[in-house]
């Protein structure tokens, strides 16, 4: 096997950050998907000197095809559920093991909120270029979510970026995103382990360490 393509996210991070770094004078808010994003964007918004935030956003596979997407809950005061018109054709997929999966995937959501936002609410991406950041980008289902999530909360322009990139994932945000920005692409993604030599999950307290390392150069 050969050796991974990065050493650690924050390895990533900091080369993806000189890819993105021509955006610094555009005023970036940059959102890095928890958890495992969050290593990854804090690079990037220490090199651009930019604000740092998550996007909160929880999908919903098919129970007998995970790579197909059956829903998408967004943050919000009141979280807004995107179910796919044809849930039902899914593998496995009844309305009761659908009501069970959202319900659940609210409950979470919520629980983020409250880890991530205590009693505050997102930096507002209003008139502002978003940067949305994830460890990598497979089928997009989640960035897309975030997308949705920062177009509605008013951000100018979005660009989408990772350390890798699958080839269908980077196809799909064509016309969703201003720009995708990435190191390497994939036909068809890989475990995480084969780009990342230290690839082990990032917990909820980690994430929050790193959101709390960053500053925000608007205050």
């Amino acid at each position: 096997m050969a050796a991974p393509a990065f050493p650690d996210r924050a390895a990533a991070g900091r080369e993806l950050a000189v890819e993105l770094g021509h955006l610094a004078d555009h005023r970036p808010i940059v959102f890095g998907l928890p958890r495992c994003g969050v290593p990854v964007a804090y690079e990037v918004a220490r090199h651009l000197r930019a604000p740092l935030d998550v996007a909160l956003v929880r999908i919903v596979r098919a129970p007998g095809d995970r790579s197909r997407l059956v829903a998408t809950i967004l943050e919000g005061h009141t979280p807004e559920v995107l179910i796919e018109r044809d849930w039902e054709q899914a593998p496995g997929a009844s309305r009761e093991w659908l009501e069970a999966e959202v319900s659940a995937a609210l409950a979470e959501i919520e629980d983020r909120r409250r880890r991530y936002r205590g009693t505050g609410g997102m930096i507002s991406p209003s008139g502002r270029l978003a940067i949305v950041v994830d460890q990598s980008i497979g089928p997009g289902y989640a960035m897309a979510g975030a997308v949705r999530l920062l177009r509605a909360a008013g951000a100018s322009k979005i660009v989408i970026a990772a350390p890798v990139a699958s080839r269908p994932g980077v196809q799909r945000f064509e016309g969703l995103a201003a720009r995708t920005v990435y190191l390497r692409q994939e036909s068809e993604l890989a475990p995480i382990e084969h780009y990342y030599g230290d690839a082990a999950q990032v917990s909820h307290e980690e994430a929050l360490a790193w959101l709390a390392q960053s500053t925000d150069p608007d205050e």
